[in-house]
């Protein structure tokens, strides 16, 4: 008996789905997956930017504003985001709460500019 015919079928079907095709690309600005080819024309034509971002989750997790700077966010850096509209937040400016995905999202972002 192989390896292959050990793997569970979650397992068998996640490596049919590998070598089928590529894995998709996430869009920039709206955070669309589409395929690494069909990208750039994505962006020219269908994308809505950061207004076509999914809502955020009912079981989203909001963090505050300590909670981000200990997550490594420079200190003014969060207001800016949030003014840019880059991260989404709920409250009043001395109440917020802000995305943490959107949070997590935009710290990678910085890491990898830093990386090259």
């Amino acid at each position: 008996m192989s390896a292959y015919h050990r793997l569970s079928i979650a397992a068998k079907q996640a490596l049919h789905r590998k070598q089928m095709r590529e894995s998709s690309v996430t869009c920039p600005s709206c955070e669309t997956h589409t395929m690494a080819g069909e990208l750039l024309e994505h962006m020219a034509e269908r994308c809505l930017g950061p207004e076509g971002r999914p809502e955020p989750h009912a079981g989203a997790q909001w963090i505050s504003w300590r909670q981000a700077m200990r997550l490594g966010v420079p200190r003014w850096t969060l207001s800016r985001w949030a003014q840019a509209g880059e991260v989404r937040f709920l409250g009043e400016r001395q109440d917020r709460k802000y995305l943490m995905r959107d949070v997590a999202i935009r710290m990678a972002q910085r890491k990898a500019d830093r990386r090259r």
